[in-house]
């Protein structure tokens, strides 16, 4: 099967497997091949960390029996690499004579075959390998066959967690690469017990037909950025703080596609480009930089690949190895660090002004509410509460896809003269286009009807 490498530069001494602080995350990318030419390529650009893609059933394709041909590629590129060169491996499949299927992406039967030839690998290439990935994006049917569970990875990364240590204890283990920034399969993994059983969390963000800049997000229905968002990162870092741990984050794929073909995959097939042009790949390397330099929980970002080969053309150089601008924005990362300024994304919510009632206004009758929200991005809904209860909500985009950057909210409510006589907590949602909230706090109080002191 095809092999894929990835680069990246990280501080720390060679064979150390440590990471060394830093205030950005280090900068890499996935190469074409284990030969010379993948090598040159990485030194070229600068990287000094490989990610290497080992396949289980050409590296032990019958029971024991360990291919001479595979290993020696394996070894040959693990001591080509200039000095100060780390490898990170992803063990991936499974051969069929362990888990009765043909498919290469059908999960091991049993965990320990899987942790025996990786305590095997682990012992034979100590110091040169600094950390391994337990297995690629199993939270998808086409790398975990029968679809995402949680349970059963985690069964793999208890068992493959200790053999890696036992072989080689300057070794990282890493949780497999997830689709996107996917949280829900971490958590679930958290309460299958896999907490304690990796150094770091792998995710990818390139994503199917993303053309959204890594500023750009969404929101799922309960509020969090959705897993597919570039800075879904920070919905993983949270999931973790939540289980009481604090894992660094390691995107080992990121990129845009460049390309005027259509999206032939996913949700949004033939209703949106699958790519960007090559000038917008560049930008949206840099600003992806820009985001991760800012969140100092994650430690790795590896571009995908290096070369465009066959559909997979989100390379930094074209088929025939001309340079698209995003080389160039990558090496300046790489050597400068972040260059740019400014915010990562808006996630502020719309400014609200409040006009009627005022704090504490005392009323009998109907009760007049005027309101205005404000964004640069545009609203989305207004939504009015007293108590926690919901009077009405204004939200215009909701049918006509259009946000306004101005939406008034203006009602003289009947139904506030049937809410019991007293204090009552008046309170206004303002959503704008990526669903950021403010809110804002009114306290009033209901007159009994007669009363001769109120507003309204």
């Amino acid at each position: 099967m095809p092999v894929l490498l990835a680069c990246c530069l990280l501080a720390g001494p060679a064979g150390s497997g440590l990471l060394a602080p830093a205030s950005a995350a280090e900068a890499g990318v996935n190469l074409n091949s284990l030969g010379p030419e993948a090598v040159a390529q990485a030194t070229a650009l600068g990287a000094h960390w490989v990610r290497v893609f080992a396949p289980w059933p050409d590296l032990e394709p019958s029971p024991g029996v360990h291919s001479p041909f595979w290993l020696g590629q394996y070894d040959r590129l693990f001591h080509s690499l200039p000095p100060g060169t780390h490898a990170i491996v992803s063990f991936v499949d499974t051969p069929s004579w362990e888990s009765g299927s043909a498919a290469a992406n059908a999960p091991p039967s049993n965990p320990a075959d899987y942790a025996n030839i990786l305590h095997f690998l682990a012992g034979r290439w100590a110091g040169h390998v600094a950390a391994y990935e337990i297995w690629n994006e199993e939270d998808a049917s086409r790398w975990w066959a029968g679809g995402p569970d949680p349970i059963a990875y985690t069964r793999l990364l208890r068992a493959a967690y200790p053999a890696v240590k036992l072989a080689d204890p300057a070794a990282k283990v890493v949780l497999g690469g997830l689709t996107g920034n996917d949280y829900n399969f971490l958590q679930g993994v958290y309460r299958a017990g896999g907490k304690g059983y990796f150094d770091a969390i792998g995710v990818h963000t390139d994503t199917a037909c993303n053309v959204n800049s890594p500023y750009a997000f969404l929101r799922d229905t309960d509020e969090r950025l959705d897993p597919d968002s570039f800075l879904g990162y920070r919905e993983v870092h949270a999931t973790e703080l939540a289980n009481g741990d604090s894992k660094p984050i390691w995107m080992t794929e990121v990129s845009w596609r460049t390309t005027s073909a259509e999206c032939s995959e996913g949700l949004f097939a033939g209703l949106k480009p699958e790519g960007v042009n090559e000038s917008q790949q560049a930008t949206y390397l840099s600003q992806a930089y820009h985001c991760l330099a800012r969140a100092p929980y994650v430690q790795l970002g590896l571009w995908y690949p290096i070369v465009d080969e066959g559909a997979v053309d989100s390379g930094l150089l074209r088929a025939n190895h001309s340079r698209k601008p995003s080389y160039a924005a990558m090496r300046s990362y790489i050597k400068h660090g972040d260059r740019l300024k400014g915010a990562c994304g808006d996630f502020s919510g719309p400014k609200i002004t409040l006009y009627h009632p005022t704090r504490g206004d005392r009323y009998t009758g109907h009760l007049q509410i005027k309101v205005k929200a404000t964004d640069r991005q545009g609203i989305q809904r207004i939504r009015l509460l007293y108590d926690g209860h919901l009077i009405r909500n204004f939200d215009p985009a909701d049918h006509t896809r259009v946000y306004p950057r101005v939406l008034f909210a203006e009602i003289h409510w009947a139904g506030a003269r049937r809410i019991s006589v007293g204090r009552h907590l008046l309170t206004i949602l303002a959503y704008d286009k990526q669903r950021n909230v403010s809110r804002a706090y009114v306290p009033i109080v209901h007159l009994p009807e007669g009363s001769p002191h109120h507003h309204g």
